[in-house]
């Protein structure tokens, strides 16, 4: 069987993709290899799927696979381009998920055909957005085959690569975001009851956001719609929106200063340790 799809890293997010697209039946164990410096977790991968293959080496990945799947830190990035130079050729598609490595530097390091890729943990449950920027010498035909299998789980949203740092905050960063602002609600609400316990407030909170995103996506209801339908005029609802509304704009201009700031750091000493190289 060729092999087509090869991972470097077996972290979170490379370990999410990995089940995730074996899960969609859209590609086959026997048809990736996968590369990782914790070699006990090839160990565990191998138990799950018998037929996948594993390497000694980031290069024997680089070399036996069409598309390369780059799923190391963002500083991680150009050690790893630079072991597997000499093994990718014009033909290899690099998919990097280091939203801070830009795309020509990926190109001019290998000579290869680079996608950048921002995937979400929601795929973890085939639902969630992927980012996707494909280089200049990505064909059509390969940019069809990497969006059919994101889009098996996930749905794949296609952006300049100048918008990942924003988007990236409002896709794979927002369920760690998302969980905290809820983890507070519960806390808050702990706080305000003598019978309820923290698990009775988890559950009805949770359930009840699974609940509403399924009537934003179903039932394509905007923000506004859904206030207007649960907040009625005058009504216990609306008292809670207005204390939300004065509050929680300062709240996210804060969190969005930071990580933006954090990115822009971090984008920086990416760029000072690629002149250095």
């Amino acid at each position: 069987m060729m092999i087509i799809l090869g991972f470097i890293g077996y972290g979170s997010m490379g370990s999410m993709l990995i089940d995730a697209f074996l899960r969609s039946g859209n590609i086959k164990p026997g048809e990736i290899i996968v590369s990782s410096r914790t070699k006990s977790k090839l160990d565990i991968l191998k138990e799950k799927w018998i037929d996948i293959h594993t390497a000694d080496s980031n290069s024997e990945v680089a070399q036996k696979a069409k598309y390369v799947f780059v799923c190391v830190k963002p500083l991680e990035v150009t050690g790893v381009l630079e072991e597997i130079r000499d093994s990718v050729s014009s033909d290899t598609n690099i998919i990097s998920i280091a939203g801070a490595v830009k795309i020509a530097y990926i190109e001019k390091l290998t000579g290869a055909k680079v996608t950048k890729l921002i995937p979400s943990l929601t795929s973890e449950v085939m639902e969630g957005i992927s980012l996707v920027c494909h280089g200049k010498t990505v064909s059509r035909e390969e940019s069809d085959y990497i969006e059919m299998l994101l889009n098996s789980i996930s749905k794949v949203k296609l952006i300049r690569e100048e918008e990942f740092d924003l988007a990236t905050e409002l896709t794979s960063c927002m369920p760690g975001f998302i969980a905290s602002i809820f983890e507070e609600m519960v806390e808050s609400a702990f706080r305000h009851t003598d019978s309820l316990s923290r698990t009775d407030i988890e559950e009805m909170v949770l359930r009840t956001l699974y609940g509403t995103s399924r009537l934003f996506i179903e039932k394509n209801m905007g923000f506004s719609e859904m206030i207007d339908r649960v907040a009625t005029k005058g009504g216990i609802t609306e008292e809670g929106v207005k204390a939300l509304r004065k509050g929680l704009p300062d709240v996210f201009d804060k969190m969005f200063d930071n990580t933006l700031f954090k990115r822009k750091l971090i984008n920086e000493k990416i760029e000072q340790n690629q002149v250095m190289k």
